[in-house]
């Protein structure tokens, strides 16, 4: 170790993409998170970092780092002491937390700081730390890989595995182990067998050559050397081992992977943008204001329009119940959303027909309930019936679409019918107003529940199927074409691409489909984050829904979509028709006081790539079922319980409504809009997402009790917005603030508190309703010098309004 030049010891690295990462020395490697969020895959085990979380990279396993639009470190620190016997790091401070991680997160932001400000600091500074960080790894995040002899023989073979990893390059034989372990060598290889998939012997050998072809490629060491190094006592076995594993000789491997290997360049340094931001993050941080101050000029705003929203009212034949239709009656007095979207109302149980009639009394009652309530329909006219999701390959319950007929002709003929007769009795002006989307069927959730004969059609004999692209472009052009006849302006589009488990080709699909004469008036789509890797690893044992981490995860993947129409020179509109969370039904997340900020967070961050945005859905009556009957917590996915009990979520929609159209600021967490000449608006919010407890935890139970449990922890936050060039220099302003949050008309907490019951009575349920409301605060306060001061005191997961209205004289 050199005392003269410390950066020597240390090496910092930037992640900027995914990686995989694997090392075998004995120097400790770890991953630092300053902003944004890393995933890291090892094994079985996935672990989500976010801010100030680290996690130490273990010895000879692979982790694949995923670390796109994030920023983040992988720091190296050069470790030549003599190491006890079988002394490794490991640890991290998300599912392994420790009182000294609070200690080592900020040695490690010192040694950064010190890494971005290097000529401002004394080499006997870098030193400190380093040694520092060292001591506190030392301390706390050690482990020994030996064997113990007072253990279950699962847990034997768990330790034996993690004493190879870290010591493959001893001489290990089975005999000596099993007798240390007080078992027969049969015995003990019978067991890890069973346990990791492979001999003992086999895994030790494999362990060994994954260190071998690292050197092979990253090093000009001799064969013999790379071989001695990994363990391996003699060249011929070895070399008749890795030609037997790897189907070439040692040096052919060498040759032939180094000449398709790419030459990349490691990076050590930071580029000259990130030196800049990562200078001004450190000086903000060193000048210790604990408030924070934002200052807003009111002359200059941008238009935007917050006015997009829609919501998912559900399958058409349940408007038709009596509490159903109270909950959207509820909407007319507050409504925050333009459209509502229904789907079923072309189903032979609700249009039904006779002969050449059609009884459209059904159909009306449905329609006139969200006409009354001020919601311009939405209607998904496609083959589409309900279905509640356990999981989101598992129904719970489907009530499937009835076709009297599957003629083409027929079809037509009942949407022509379906049109005049909506012309003949809400009028032409009114219905052009609506908009009509045709569902083409998923063959992967028809497959699911068994009605594959759904995607099925006739036309004159000739059966066709709407999952093929084809197809569907066909006959979406056929019923566009006859709509419209009738209707000429209305909007008729599709085809609710579901992007978190698309697989084909979409951008030929589209091209062809928004290039034909019978291309679409919009595009719709659905988002929830899915990740199809983790339903692939987590398929055996998992009770959640493989659930992408990202909490940027909406926002990332409309993105990508619009990339796409730009690329098929696609120009229309595009609305996403469903977006939550979770596709589950039966999720506690859906109740909690998240919900509120994860709307706000994902619906402002979307709204400038998108035409309307529908959120899934109103009310948990439509997920309510045999098992949730008596239960008005149960994780059911919608705005308002069933029993009519607004939670967070409707008021986050609530808030949105009353943004005025033009923006004076926008930031992560902050909206300042404002109405010409004296209103205006603040909408501000905490956003605390998903631990990795939710993620990865498959043995907890989380329940109304316990839910808190599920998010990263997060501080109070403050505040203070200094409303500049205000057009008198002292007026009177009247501030109307609204806060809604965990500790404030949560229907979780609330429950909680009122009732040791799942089941509510009627008393208890007027009691909440007035309880589960924004607390209000008014108060008058005076500008000067054209400025007016406004202070913020933010909670984890709070939403806030503020109505800023200058008083007359």
């Amino acid at each position: 170790m050199r005392l003269i030049e410390p950066w020597e010891n240390i090496e910092i690295t930037v992640l900027t993409e995914n990686r995989v990462m694997q090392h075998f020395d004995t120097n400790i490697h770890l991953v630092y998170v300053l902003a944004g969020e890393v995933t890291i895959e090892r094994e079985d085990t996935v672990i989500s970092l976010q801010k100030n979380d680290f996690y130490l990279l273990t010895k000879s396993l692979v982790h694949t780092v995923y670390a796109e639009n994030t920023r983040a470190f992988e720091i190296v620190l050069d470790y030549y002491f003599e190491e006890k016997e079988g002394l490794i790091f490991e640890g991290n401070s998300v599912t392994d937390s420790k009182s000294s991680d609070y200690q080592l997160i900020q040695s490690i932001e010192r040694l950064l700081k010190l890494y971005i400000l290097q000529e401002k600091h004394t080499i006997s500074e870098v030193f400190e730390e380093y040694f520092h960080i060292l001591k506190l790894l030392e301390k706390g995040y050690t482990k020994t890989a030996s064997l113990a002899e007072e253990r279950s023989m699962k847990q034997k073979v768990y330790e034996l595995k993690f004493f190879i990893d870290n010591n493959f390059d001893k001489d290990i034989r089975l005999v000596d182990i099993a007798n240390k372990l007080y078992v027969s060598d049969q015995y003990l290889s019978r067991s890890f067998s069973n346990e990791i998939g492979m001999p003992m012997n086999e895994y030790l050998i494999r362990k060994r050559l994954e260190k071998v072809r690292k050197d092979l490629l990253e090093t000009e060491k001799s064969i013999t050397d790379i071989a001695f190094s990994a363990g391996f006592s003699n060249i011929n076995s070895f070399n008749r081992l890795f030609k037997k594993y790897q189907g070439l000789t040692p040096s052919e491997f060498r040759k032939e992977i180094k000449a398709e290997a790419k030459i990349v360049t490691k990076a050590t340094s930071l580029a000259e943008e990130d030196i800049k931001s990562l200078e001004v993050y450190f000086k903000e941080k060193d000048a210790k204001i604990d408030d924070e101050t934002i200052q807003v000029s009111m002359k200059e705003a941008s238009p935007q329009n917050f006015q997009k929203n829609m919501i998912n009212l559900g399958y058409a034949g349940d408007l038709t119940h009596a509490s159903f239709a109270e909950q959207i009656h509820y909407l007319q007095q507050n409504n925050p959303f333009m459209y509502g979207r229904i789907w079923g109302l072309l189903s032979e149980e609700i249009l039904e027909q006779v002969g050449e009639v059609y009884d459209f009394s059904t159909v009306d009652e449905i329609l006139q309930i969200m006409v009354k309530a001020g919601i311009k329909p939405f209607l998904e006219l496609g083959f589409k019936g309900k279905l509640i999701h356990e999981s989101h390959t598992q129904i719970i319950k489907s009530h499937l679409f009835i076709r009297k007929s599957y003629e083409l002709s027929d079809l037509i003929q009942r949407f022509q019918a379906f049109f005049h007769h909506c012309v003949d009795v809400f009028g032409l002006e009114e219905v052009k107003t609506w908009i009509i989307e045709l569902w083409k069927p998923n063959q992967l959730v028809l497959k699911t529940i068994g009605c594959e004969e759904l995607t099925w059609i006739d036309d004159h004999g000739k059966r066709l199927n709407l999952a093929k692209e084809k197809t569907y472009i066909e006959v979406f052009s056929m019923i566009k074409a006859a709509v419209q006849q009738i209707v000429p302006e209305i909007q008729i589009g599709g085809c609710g691409l579901s992007l978190d488990i698309e697989t084909r080709d979409l951008g030929a699909f589209l091209s062809q489909w928004t290039k034909g004469k019978g291309a679409p008036d919009f595009i719709s789509l659905s988002i929830y984050p899915m990740d199809a890797v983790k339903q692939q690893m987590h398929q055996q044992k998992s009770h959640h829904e493989p659930i992408s981490p990202d909490s940027n995860y909406m926002l990332h993947r409309m993105k990508e979509f619009k990339k796409l129409l730009s690329e098929i020179d696609y120009l229309g509109k595009t609305y996403i028709s469903e977006f939550n969370v979770t596709i589950l039904n039966r999720d506690i997340i859906n109740d909690t006081a998240f919900k509120g900020s994860y709307i706000l967070k994902n619906v402002l961050a979307v709204i400038p790539y998108c035409d309307l945005i529908g959120y899934w859905q109103l009310t948990d009556l439509s997920v309510t079922t045999f098992d949730t009957a008596n239960k008005e917590i149960f994780g059911g996915s919608g705005l308002i319980s069933k029993s009519g009990i607004p939670k967070i979520g409707y008021y986050a929609y609530l808030f949105l409504s009353k943004l005025s159209n033009l923006v004076v600021h926008q930031s992560e967490d902050l909206l300042i809009t404002k109405d010409e000449p004296n209103r205006i608006q603040l909408l501000c919010f905490s956003y605390s997402h998903l631990n990795s407890t939710y993620y990865y935890d498959f043995n907890s139970v989380f329940t109304r009790r316990n839910a808190a449990a599920l998010f990263a922890s997060a501080s109070v936050q403050k505040k203070q917005i200094l409303l500049k060039d205000l057009k008198e220099e002292e007026s009177r302003y009247r501030i109307k603030s609204y806060r809604i949050g965990q500790q404030a008309g949560n229907i979780l907490e609330e429950i909680n508190q009122a009732a040791s019951s799942d089941r509510l009575d009627d008393e208890l349920v007027t009691y909440l309703k007035h309880r589960c409301q924004p607390q209000l605060e008014v108060k008058e306060e005076l500008s000067r010098n054209h400025q007016l001061k406004i202070d913020l005191e933010i909670s984890p997961q709070d939403i806030q309004l503020i109505e800023i209205q200058k008083v007359s004289r």
